[in-house]
């Protein structure tokens, strides 16, 4: 039996772009039946972020929209705006990111509706949140990262200029705690308690992810950054002998011995200070006794060896190499046949199912593909 813990919550996600299909698509894989309020003859704005596949259709689009059912309304339209009050009116979640106020000024008023109906759940999701002075900044992924030292940059000709970037984390970590925070606030609905007005601003998220570098700082009133500091040898990269960086994680002194005994060089062991933790600050020699020992090896041997070895480490890879992985394989994260769009699902695992989250949905919807479906079943019309 398919465990859905959310089974028969109602989400209506009338949010656009990455943040809210992000949140909404970690509730369905928990069994919300979610439904996508899309802009009547254009759809969500998602569907429209290239690189396009071969049938023209957009990665993220397809990757973050399975499970869910589409209703195409016109909001500024009084009779379809109405509609969404309707539905607005029996759902238990609703999911949005727009800036403060402009839903109001479109005579949607969440706070009257949470009045009427205070178990009603609202998550507002945006870059900086509904106070302060950056909320009224629009946000896209990498300028909500950018404001909270979560980029990296590279030097192009003595410019900086933005590195790589698969992703955005304040996309990424707002819609898991967007979806942490309105499960949290089902729970206190189902137990008699009332709903919440969830202000998620993925900005905090960001900030929160440098909590030790800002516990540090004010517990010592001088500024701290990790940007001017090295982890040390015992936690670092080396080259292979096939010129690709491997990692090394040997910061408990067990992790450490085992490593060193392996390598045959137990003269070693002594320069770990025995402490819990130690990163080997500040011993470039010991960094000079690593380099030649990882470039002994391949890549692919210091893989098979740290899992023989029982240390932690291993390659650092890039995501076709993960996708070789024997583990990508038999973790079952991603369902359906080469030269399709695959089913990526959640990334929690019921044990004692031996289920993944998500894994059964169905495809991402055409854009108001399931008006009639989701009238009937809201509304019964």
């Amino acid at each position: 039996m398919t465990y859905l813990p959310l089974a028969g919550v109602r989400v209506l996600d009338v949010g656009i772009l990455i943040p809210p299909s992000l949140t909404s698509a970690k509730l369905v894989a928990l069994g919300a039946d979610v439904v996508k309020v899309e802009q009547r003859g254009r759809g969500d704005r998602i569907r429209r972020i290239p690189p396009f596949g071969p049938d023209g259709e957009s990665p993220q689009h397809m990757a973050q929209n399975w499970g869910k059912r589409s209703i195409d309304l016109d909001l500024r339209d009084e009779t379809d705006r109405a509609t969404f009050l309707e539905l607005a009116e029996v759902a238990d979640v609703i999911v949005e990111n727009q800036l403060a106020g402009s839903w109001l000024a479109m005579g949607i008023d969440f706070a009257a509706l949470r009045e009427r109906r205070p178990q009603l759940i609202v998550c507002s999701i945006t870059g900086f949140g509904q106070t302060g002075p950056m909320a009224a900044l629009p946000s896209h992924g990498l300028n909500m990262d950018a404001l909270a030292d979560t980029i990296a940059l590279v030097d192009v000709n003595g410019e900086p200029r933005l590195g790589w970037s698969y992703t955005s984390w304040g996309n990424e970590l707002g819609g898991a705690y967007a979806a942490l925070a309105i499960a949290a606030a089902l729970v206190n609905v189902r137990s008699g308690g009332e709903g919440a007005w969830i202000d998620l601003a993925c900005w905090d998220v960001l900030v929160e992810t440098h909590r030790t570098e800002i516990a540090l700082s004010h517990a010592t009133g001088k500024p701290n950054n990790m940007h001017d500091s090295h982890l040390g040898p015992l936690y670092d990269t080396y080259l292979s002998s096939d010129r690709k960086p491997v990692l090394l994680g040997a910061l408990e002194p067990k992790f450490w011995k085992r490593f060193c005994e392996n390598v045959d060089r137990p003269d070693l062991v002594e320069r770990h200070t025995g402490d819990d933790i130690d990163f080997g600050w500040d011993d470039d020699e010991l960094r000079d006794e690593l380099r030649p020992i990882f470039a002994s090896a391949t890549a692919a041997e210091w893989h098979r060896r740290f899992i023989a070895w029982d240390v932690p480490g291993g390659p650092v890879l890039q995501l076709p190499e993960v996708m070789e992985l024997e583990h990508y394989t038999a973790r079952g994260l991603v369902t359906g046949d080469a030269g399709g769009w695959p089913n990526v699902a959640s990334a929690i695992r019921w044990h004692h199912t031996g289920e993944r989250a998500g894994a059964t949905l169905l495809p991402p919807p055409e854009v108001g593909a399931d008006a009639a479906d989701v009238l009937r079943d809201w509304l019964d019309r």
